[in-house]
């Protein structure tokens, strides 16, 4: 496997399973949850991984959202305690199949992100600079 040891090693990896790229709709796991999050939308998508990255506080974001009154509520979608790490990163390939990804976001620069993306199917490690480059991978 062509995973790298930086990706086995972080607690913030999210497995990806894609169920339909014309709906972009699937699941996503984490290594706190047993039960995946199902996405029905792009939207939805970047929600649940967002939420998850400010639920383990990694990495952190750059910019927060000022206001004299609590306008900007923060989005909690996924409901874990970032102290129970229930199983490691390479735990989620059996998880989520063949024909799957395994996303770890570095950085939160620029209102986007960047990471490396492991997809299952080519054995290969992909870096991607912006959520368009993500979701490119995706669709391939």
């Amino acid at each position: 496997m062509n995973i790298s040891d930086r990706m086995k090693r972080m607690h913030n990896c999210v497995g990806i399973t894609i169920e339909s790229k014309d709906s972009f709709s699937g699941n996503l796991y984490n290594c706190y949850d047993k039960e995946p999050y199902k996405y029905t939308d792009v939207d939805d998508f970047f929600n649940i991984i967002n939420s998850f990255l400010d639920t383990v506080e990694f990495p952190a974001q750059k910019f927060r959202y000022r206001a004299f009154k609590k306008t900007y509520p923060t989005l909690k979608i996924v409901d874990i305690d970032p102290k129970e790490k229930l199983f490691e990163t390479m735990d989620l390939l059996p998880m989520i199949g063949n024909d799957s990804f395994i996303l770890m976001v570095t950085g939160r620069d620029n209102a986007s992100w960047q990471g490396k993306i492991y997809s299952a199917a080519d054995d290969e490690e992909y870096d991607f600079n912006s959520e368009v480059e993500l979701i490119r991978i995706l669709n391939k």
